[in-house]
């Protein structure tokens, strides 16, 4: 039993030390086809293609999708809104001057100087800025203060920088002109004197014009207690062609419309025996609020025209039927073509932006504030640009180049469009040929609504990230976080402490050789 024991240990001692013999190249080829497509090179090879090949996608997907974030791609979400109710639309009326005019009645015949006499006299009456205000006004104040505001207008806004400064030559310098200027220069110091803005001289003379036409003007309701809404009326624009005007409501009267149906009428009168011999223009209406024609002519080319329609003639009783289409919320943008910007309040609409480049063209000229762009002025800037008196300010046509140009480059449209549909429908003639009624009516309260959004924010973009890594290698931000720890820790630890650790073990070995020579020499020279 002993003998087999040491026999079977002598075996075992010689396996553990018998040498390993070397394993040649040639020995490790796949034996047969079968090891070389399903053998364990072919499936590490194979693992390796995988991964790499999964990890070039990655890569790509990566790439891609951060080349889109910087490119900031927009997306639209479009419904359909069903509304209970409709906000009052800003309706702004235009009608021209000669159907404002024509219940003056002018006696040609009459010397100057009897016109001058009642309007100076009627002028004495008004000694403060209440009397002025409140008191109604001869025609001949009507007609002479309508004439003042229309000529500054068209010198400061109907026309084209260039033309403005011409305008401004020939008023200052033509003889022909020379009583007009004089007759400026009296209602000038008569606002002055009353302390009267030009905006509320523009309020006051539009309403004494249209007071004698207006015989209705007033919203209305499908409510059972005949509910009484006061309407303001606003004068947003008066020129040589047309005067313009708007309904204004405050807080206490301002309504929504809750019923399809008419919401608002305008009761006109003429003098039909003053426009007989006249082509009058007809009225318009536009649903957009735009304070005058010229805004539409201001927007520049290719805009939508809708939301308009211009052919309320005389005489005639016309029903105007309007809803809302579609509504489209943009993101602001400086793209050509799509262009905006989100206006908020107090701040300027597109048309009040280039109204304020053509006012800073004409400071730069003249060193003042043009009376009809006045509104736009701050009162700190009052001081140093003045209201303009024209006979002071010298332009040189021929040598200078007047653009406003470059800065009405920079006013965009608002961002939030609402296109309206508008059908007008002639109901007859009226009884009376000197009336003419307006009933403005509102159809479905439904419309289609687009709004842009952002494709990605920083959440939206973290999580496409995490599907683009995810996607072929199963990775995932905490994996990301994770390679980037394991790295710092490997590069900190491996490479750095192993590199430090090697000087230290080398100067650790080269002291020991040190001190077991000087032992040896030492053990040497005892013997």
């Amino acid at each position: 039993m002993g003998a087999k024991i040491k026999d079977s240990t002598s075996v075992e001692m010689h396996d553990v030390n018998e040498p390993r013999r070397a394993v040649h190249p040639e020995d490790d080829k796949p034996s047969s086809w079968k090891d070389a497509l399903f053998g364990r090179r072919a499936r590490k090879y194979a693992f390796i293609f995988i991964v790499a090949f999964l990890a070039v996608l990655t890569v790509k997907d990566v790439f891609d999708l951060f080349e889109e974030y910087f490119e900031y791609p927009k997306e639209s979400d479009i419904n359909i809104v069903f509304n209970d109710s409709m906000t009052m639309p800003n309706v702004t009326f235009c009608m021209s001057r000669a159907q404002a005019w024509s219940h003056f009645k002018l006696n040609l015949s009459a010397p100057a100087d009897e016109w001058d006499a009642v309007v100076d006299e009627s002028l004495a009456n008004m000694t403060d800025h209440d009397s002025f205000m409140k008191q109604p006004w001869d025609y001949r104040l009507v007609m002479e203060a309508y004439d003042m505001i229309a000529t500054y207008s068209s010198l400061e806004r109907e026309t084209t920088a260039h033309g403005s400064a011409r305008s401004i030559h020939v008023f200052k310098n033509s003889p022909r002109l020379a009583a007009k200027r004089k007759t400026f220069k009296k209602w000038r110091d008569i606002l002055d004197s009353r302390r009267i803005t030009f905006d509320e001289f523009t309020q006051k003379t539009g309403i004494e014009v249209l007071r004698r036409s207006m015989q209705r003007f007033r919203r209305r309701t499908f409510d059972d207690d005949d509910t009484v809404i006061k309407t303001k009326l606003r004068i947003s624009w008066i020129s040589q062609m047309q005067i313009c005007y708007q309904p204004e409501f405050d807080k206490d009267n301002y309504k929504t419309i809750d019923d399809q149906g008419v919401f608002f009428d305008m009761l006109l009168s003429h003098n039909a025996e003053n426009t007989e011999d006249q082509k009058i223009d007809c009225m318009s209406v536009d649903f957009h609020g735009r304070p005058s024609s010229l805004n539409r002519f201001m927007e520049g080319k290719g805009r939508s025209r809708d939301g308009f329609i211009d052919e309320l003639c005389l005489g005639q009783r016309h029903e105007v039927t309007a809803h809302v289409t579609a509504l489209y919320q943009m993101l602001e943008n400086d793209e050509q073509g799509t262009r905006c910007r989100d206006v908020e309040d107090g701040e300027d609409s597109e048309f009040n932006c280039r109204s304020r480049c053509r006012m800073e063209m004409i400071r730069d000229a003249c060193h003042c504030t043009p009376l009809s762009l006045s509104y736009l002025a701050k009162k700190e800037d009052m001081e140093i640009f003045p209201l303009c008196d024209y006979t002071q300010c010298t332009v040189d046509v021929q040598k200078g180049n007047y653009s406003d140009t470059e800065c009405a480059n920079k006013c965009f449209p608002d961002c939030r469009q609402i296109r309206f549909e508008v059908d007008h429908s002639v109901k007859g003639r009226m009884l009376r040929p000197d009336l003419t009624l307006v009933e403005l009516s509102w159809g479905p309260f439904e419309y289609l609504t687009m709004e842009q959004q952002w494709k990605y924010t920083p959440t939206t973009f973290i999580a496409a990230l995490g599907g683009s890594i995810g996607m072929w290698l199963g990775l995932s931000i905490l994996s990301l976080i994770q390679l980037v720890t394991y790295s710092y820790t490997y590069f900190t630890k491996k490479i750095v402490n192993e590199k430090i650790l090697k000087k230290g073990n080398t100067f650790d070995r080269k002291q020991s050789e040190g001190v077991k020579v000087l032992y040896m020499m030492g053990k040497t020279t005892r013997r």
